[in-house]
């Protein structure tokens, strides 16, 4: 806890002695959004032909961030509690209980060990002369796609991939971005690999060209297991904006395995997805996600195991928001032999700082 502590008050110190110094720019201002989210809502075991209760993605989150000055800003998202159900595969839902380690913050390069789930998801601050923007601090890795786009708070795990399930995107680090022109920007990353024992090193473009916008990224990092190896991510995320209707496709050259230390194995994941703004209020969207783990274990005897299977997600999701700050959500579809329906209710309090 001292930690971050440290963290939060070196960050604050920053900001402050920025804003002094700039106090005449344009544009200052902060707030702090309070999110809790419940669920609630049924899960079915096809294969153990067994029902069970779920809280889905029952969460409480912070999210402090704002403007310091016209060129200065900062982000700050905390994960306090959520629901278990996912972690581990076993379908046993209960809330998180609060423990020593989930208030740890672990250091950059701290090995594998340090990459467990905590609190801090992310804490930077970003200065932007320009065309140019430089951001220090711990950051989502450039994953590309836009399934890692929507705050974890907005998505329910059963419905989203396993790259996105096991990916340790979360990492310490320091990104330069260069907006080439008002329709693409490149984005350029050196970071903590997904294992924290390593650097890794990214690369995202960003595009917008009328209806279609795109996110393509790539990313190397040492393997873990065989540091003289590396890791390629290669993500091709791909979106049409037609009218009310928003299409996406989303391409993973690699797939994610919930159930071992190795965050990304050989295979592929492919993600698609409609969604429709039936009004100012509604949301109603689909999605198919096909994951493929291929058995290509090089780890001989430190991995015992092998695989060669195929995940699929199905999904429907419909939102009303009555509110700026409510939203109402429900979820039902299958994912991997699981079955699940949950209605849930998601808040948004801010509070302005300054």
């Amino acid at each position: 806890m001292r930690k971050y502590l440290v963290v939060c008050a070196a960050i604050t110190l920053l900001c402050s002695l920025v804003r002094a110094q700039e106090a005449e720019d344009a544009g200052s201002g902060a707030v702090l959004s309070v999110i809790p989210r419940f669920d609630a809502g049924m899960l079915y075991d096809f294969d153990g032909k067994e029902a069970s209760f779920s809280f889905g993605n029952t969460s409480l989150y912070t999210l402090f961030e704002g403007n310091i000055s016209q060129n200065w800003s900062f982000s700050i998202a905390n994960h306090w509690a959520g629901s278990d159900g996912w972690a581990g595969g076993d379908f046993h839902d209960a809330l998180v209980d609060p423990t020593v380690s989930l208030y740890e913050i672990h250091w950059p390069l701290g090995g594998v060990e340090a990459c467990e789930w905590n609190f801090l998801d992310w804490a930077y601050v970003t200065f932007a002369p320009g065309d140019f923007s430089f951001t220090v601090g711990k950051q989502s890795l450039l994953v590309g796609g836009w399934e890692f786009d929507d705050y974890d708070f907005d998505v329910n795990p059963l419905n989203a991939s396993l790259m996105w399930n096991a990916f340790r995107n979360y990492q310490w680090g320091v990104a330069a971005g260069w907006d080439i022109s008002d329709a693409s920007a490149l984005t350029l990353q050196a970071a903590c690999s997904p294992y924290n024992d390593a650097l890794s090193y990214a690369a995202q473009w960003d595009g917008s060209y009328g209806p279609y916008s795109m996110k393509w990224s790539a990313i190397g990092y040492r393997d873990y297991f065989l540091p003289q190896d590396w890791n390629f991510l290669v993500c091709l995320g791909n979106r049409f904006e037609l009218g009310d209707v928003t299409l996406t496709l989303d391409f993973f050259n690699r797939c994610g395995d919930p159930n071992s230390i190795v965050s990304t194995v050989r295979g592929h994941t492919l993600n698609g997805s409609v969604l429709w703004a039936a009004s100012d209020e509604w949301e109603l969207g689909c999605k198919l996600s096909y994951n493929y783990a291929k058995d290509g274990n090089p780890y001989g005897a430190v991995l015992p195991y092998h695989f060669d299977d195929s995940f699929v997600m199905a999904g429907t999701t419909a939102s009303w928001c009555p509110a700026d700050d409510i939203r109402i959500q429900a979820n039902a579809g299958y994912s991997d032999g699981l079955g699940f329906a949950l209605l849930g209710v998601t808040y948004n309090f801010d509070i302005r700082i300054f």
